[in-house]
């Protein structure tokens, strides 16, 4: 019979500290604008605000949006800007017509395909030619396009985000920046029937709505990322999610405070990405200065979150997952009601389901035997009612179901 060590994956490789910095821009720009598009009331104030929101995170030293007009040149019209560079906008020239070189840029192939463009290095792109000299003089080296939807044959326009560094938009900011200037397209369709409807209220429930669903694809897509360095936990935190969301709609929370639990958990494992990989997928038991590598994952997990502007404590909730009632958990040792119920949900849910399954160093230990576990820590480490609250849903078969993935 093979041991576990004869099937063990190779190591996934780690990922770079760079596109570690990277999506951590794009996500802390998307959360900012998307707070601004949710509090704007005009056109102008909501374009201002985006483009603004953008230009304050790391390299991005230039954000603008343009619409497409369908004049003789085909000029694409600057709608707002911001950023550092922002004089860069008055000395360009900018359509989406290809009998130009004016429309051969990433504006124009965005407009012009509905598609997103990325150029890499604007000093070696030929796409670039026609503003090379003067991208230099405003320290302008890549750019990143994303079309704004209008329901028409074309984009209504486009977003433009540009760096001061080369190569600064990774694959997932593509995703955040297309998400971005949807958004930005129901916005402004929104406002527009504002003014002419009296449902105005309803309207923006819509695109808060949608601002919702999108952070949460975006929270899902990090999931993903943290579960292809480790195959093992493949889904762990999906269903420690599931399960902490059920543990707190059994407690009577409110929908919005259950989605929040649901962010949180979706990433509480988030800060692995620091640990080497071949000690996530070692299929024995770890030294204990792995061990110390491991339990850092929670600190990293807090640095990585704590600076993009949720609308929850998003980073405290994934800080707190591994601290115990009686102050034997780490990293911080808190007591008692210095954890808050949310990392004492996600505490009891990553136990149940980390036990239930199985590790590179040990089969899983069954759904029974983390019951066991959680009832004989209720109410010294961990939290009685939240306990309770997993039994009666492990009466109603609930938690099984979960595991199981039905």
């Amino acid at each position: 019979m093979s041991n576990l060590k004869d099937i063990a994956p190779s190591p996934a490789p780690s990922i770079p500290a760079f596109d570690l910095q990277k999506q951590r821009w794009a996500l802390s720009a998307f959360a900012e604008a998307a707070a601004a598009l949710a509090r704007a009331e005009s056109t102008n104030l909501l374009i201002q605000e985006v483009c603004s929101a953008i230009a304050a995170q790391g390299p991005y030293v230039l954000a603008w949006v343009g619409k497409a007009e369908d004049d003789e040149n085909k000029t694409v019209r600057f709608l707002g800007a911001a950023g550092e560079a922002i004089a860069y906008t008055n000395e360009i020239q900018v359509s989406w017509s290809d009998q130009q070189a004016s429309g051969l840029g990433p504006a124009g192939v965005v407009i012009r395909t509905g598609q997103s463009c990325i150029i890499e290095d604007t000093q070696t792109d030929d796409n670039f030619l026609a503003w090379r000299k003067l991208s230099e003089k405003f320290g302008i080296r890549s750019a990143l396009g994303a079309p704004i939807p209008d329901g028409g044959d074309h984009p209504f326009g486009v977003l433009l985000v540009y760096s001061k560094i080369p190569s600064a938009f990774a694959p997932t900011d593509v995703i955040l920046f297309e998400s971005l200037a949807k958004e930005i397209g129901f916005g402004l369709r929104a406002i527009e029937r504002q003014h002419q409807l009296d449902d105005q209220i309803h309207e923006k429930e819509l695109v808060q709505e949608r601002l919702a669903t999108s952070l949460r694809a975006t929270i899902e897509a990090m999931s993903r990322t943290m579960e292809w360095r480790d195959p093992y936990t493949a889904g762990h935190q999906k269903r420690v999610a599931e399960i902490s969301m059920a543990i707190a709609r059994q407690l009577h929370w409110s929908e919005e405070r259950v989605q929040a639990l649901y962010m949180a958990a979706m990433v509480h494992d988030i800060g692995k990405m620091s640990v080497p990989s071949e000690i996530l997928t070692k299929p024995s038991r770890l030294t204990s200065i792995e061990m110390q590598l491991v339990q850092g994952h929670v600190d990293s997990g807090y640095q990585i979150l704590k600076d993009i502007p949720f609308p929850w404590p998003i980073a405290d909730m994934v800080r707190q997952h591994h601290e115990r009632l009686d102050g034997s958990g780490y990293p911080q040792g808190l007591k008692g009601d210095e954890i808050s119920i949310e990392g004492r949900i996600l505490a009891v849910a990553d136990t149940i389901e980390a036990m239930s399954s199985h590790r590179p160093y040990r089969p899983g230990l069954g759904l029974d035997a983390a019951m066991k576990e959680i009832r004989a820590e209720a109410g010294s480490k961990l939290d009685a009612s939240v306990v309770d609250a997993a039994f009666a849903l492990e009466g109603e078969q609930v938690l099984q179901k979960i595991l199981e993935g039905k």
